[in-house]
């Protein structure tokens, strides 16, 4: 069984016992992300919660299992609920540009609020185009964000 085939099988596992219907789907996946999985369910509001915790705290727990099974580490994909993560980050990619457009008109830097780890390299690997526009990463642990700066 390939890494793909058993990504898949611990997803519907897991959702299976939690109970929750779901169809899992492979496929159309964003840049830095070896292989994507989309869990569509009725029950999405719930797999998400506040602020993507749930979803984040089930991609963990796949990703746990994972490793345990094939004994890797790091094993590179992402885990979505309703193509939810997909379409906050085509938002995140819009709000990054705008905000560096406030940043080239006033040469003031501005911070963003804080992002998990694929969050935060999208906002750097999409400003990298931008030859007058630095970014960096401060903080710690979940209050950890990106300050998007003029380039001096």
């Amino acid at each position: 069984m390939n890494h793909t085939e058993l990504i898949a099988k611990k997803i519907a596992e897991v959702l299976e016992r939690a109970g929750i219907e779901a169809a899992v789907e492979e496929g159309g996946r964003p840049e830095d992300v070896s292989s994507y999985f989309n869990v569509v369910t009725p029950d999405g509001r719930l797999l998400i919660g506040s602020r993507a915790e749930n979803l984040f705290a089930f991609e963990y727990l796949i990703k746990r299992l994972v490793e345990k099974e094939t004994g890797e580490l790091g094993v590179k994909f992402l885990v979505d609920i309703n193509g939810y993560r997909l379409h906050r980050l085509e938002e995140l990619k819009e709000e990054v540009k705008r905000v560096a457009k406030k940043v080239r008109l006033y040469r003031k830097e501005i911070v963003l609020k804080p992002m998990s780890p694929f969050e935060r390299r999208t906002v750097h690997t999409v400003l990298s185009e931008y030859p007058d526009i630095t970014t960096e990463s401060i903080g710690e642990g979940e209050g950890r964000r990106v300050v998007i700066k003029p380039y001096p």
